[in-house]
C-alpha cells in the first residue's frame, strides 16, 4: 500500500492536548493527533459519544479493535482501557468528545446504565448526514467558548442525532473491511477503482463490494464519497475557491460537488460557508 502524503489539514499541522469546554450538560472536548504523535492511551474516565471529523484511527479494548472516521461514531465506557493507534501511514485523526454530565445521562438513558445502551455495546456506528454537519456546528460552538443555551442546545442535539439517528448494522465488519477503509485514507481523494481497492486489500472485486455493503450498509463509493463530503466541511470555512476545492477532493466538477453536497447536508457549499462566516462575525 502507498502511504498518503502529509495532508495541509487539522490532523496533519496539529499536535497538542484537548481544548475542553464544559457546561452544566456536558464536557465537550475538540482532540486533533499528528500522525507522527503517540496515539492516545489509557481508561476510559466516563462515557463518551467520539465523533471523528478528519482521518483515520483505531480504537482498541481489550482483544477488540475498531476502526473509526469521519462515517463512524465511537461510544466509550467507562472504565475500560483503551489503546489508539494510525493505521493508515501519514494520516492523523481529529474528532469531538462530548461526556455527558449526570442529568444528561439520565434523560437519555432513564434508569439503565449507559454501558447497558445498544449503541455502547455496538462501540461503533454509522454517522449519517445530518450527525456530521452538527458535529461541525459543535466544533463552532465550542471554540466560541460559551457556556450558554445555545451550547447546551447543540450538545443534546448531537447526543440525539448520535444515539437515536445512527443506523443500527447487524453485520460485523470483518479484518478486509477494516484494511479497504485504510486503503481510502492512505489514498487520500485519489479516485479509486473497486478493481485497484481489491488488489490492495487482497481479495477479489466481487467479495470485497459485497462484504463492504453488507458490514457497512452501504457500498464503497458512498463510503468514499460521504469521507470526501465530510473533507468539505472542514476545509469550506476556509476555502475561497470552490471549484478548486471540489477538484481535490475528487469530483469531476463544481456542479458534481454541489449536487452530492446539497443531496447529503441539504444545502449547498456556498452556502454552508456563508453561513459559518456569518457566525464566526
Amino acid at each position: 500500500m502507498r502511504p498518503a502524503r502529509e495532508k495541509e489539514g487539522p490532523v496533519a499541522r496539529v499536535d497538542h492536548r484537548p481544548r475542553s469546554r464544559a457546561t452544566e450538560l456536558a464536557e465537550v472536548l475538540e482532540t486533533r493527533v499528528a500522525a507522527t504523535a503517540a496515539p492516545p492511551a489509557g481508561v476510559v474516565e466516563k462515557f463518551a459519544v467520539v465523533l471523528p471529523y478528519d482521518g483515520l484511527f483505531g480504537f482498541r479494548v481489550g482483544r477488540r479493535l475498531s476502526l473509526f472516521d469521519a462515517q463512524r461514531t465511537l461510544f466509550a465506557t467507562a472504565g475500560h482501557e483503551y489503546v489508539d493507534s494510525h493505521p493508515a501511514e501519514g494520516v492523523g485523526h481529529a474528532c469531538m468528545i462530548v461526556r455527558p454530565a449526570e442529568q444528561l445521562l439520565d434523560d437519555f438513558f432513564g434508569g439503565i446504565t449507559p454501558g447497558a445502551h445498544a449503541a455502547f455495546r455496538d462501540l461503533g456506528r454509522p454517522a449519517t448526514g445530518g450527525l456530521r454537519l452538527q458535529v461541525q456546528r459543535l466544533r463552532r460552538v465550542n471554540a466560541d467558548g460559551e457556556s450558554g443555551l445555545e451550547k447546551d442546545e447543540c450538545v443534546a442535539a448531537t447526543l440525539r442525532a448520535a444515539l437515536c439517528e445512527s443506523p443500527v448494522v447487524k453485520e460485523p465488519a470483518p479484518r478486509v473491511i477494516d484494511r479497504a477503509r485504510q486503503v481510502l485514507h492512505a489514498f487520500g481523494f485519489e479516485r479509486l477503482t473497486l478493481s485497484r481497492i481489491a488488489h490492495e486489500v487482497g481479495v477479489s472485486p466481487t467479495y470485497l463490494t459485497q462484504a463492504f455493503t453488507r458490514a457497512e450498509g452501504q457500498p464503497l463509493y458512498r463510503y468514499q464519497l460521504g469521507l470526501r463530503l465530510n473533507r468539505a466541511l472542514v476545509d469550506l470555512p476556509h476555502c475561497n475557491d470552490l471549484s478548486e476545492l471540489a477538484l481535490d477532493l475528487g469530483f469531476s466538477s463544481h456542479s458534481h460537488f454541489t449536487t452530492a453536497f446539497k443531496a447529503s447536508f441539504g444545502l449547498s457549499p456556498s452556502a454552508y460557508r456563508s453561513g459559518w462566516r456569518r457566525a464566526d462575525h
